[in-house]
């Protein structure tokens, strides 16, 4: 599959609806972006909010601490970046 698409001026690029249906991506997704010689490739990549029920623990929290939880998190890390 292959399309021309422009990048703006800002960086940005519009990924065409046959690919976005193709990979499943619907809303706003999380992806890498690398190069490999002189090609862009672009991965769709599931954030780290994506893999619930994957982690497995003791702890458990009301779905109120677990949004502050988040909240406190992302913050702290936006810090460091």
């Amino acid at each position: 599959m292959e399309h021309v698409v422009t990048i703006t001026r800002q960086g940005q690029l519009t990924i065409p609806q046959a690919i976005r249906r193709h990979f499943r991506i619907h809303d706003s997704t999380k992806v890498v972006i690398r190069t490999l010689g002189n090609t862009i490739v672009v991965e769709p990549k599931g954030d780290f909010w994506s893999l619930s029920g994957g982690l497995k623990s003791s702890v458990r929290l009301s779905d109120a601490e677990l949004a502050s939880a988040r909240d406190a998190f992302t913050k702290k890390w936006a810090k460091r970046i």
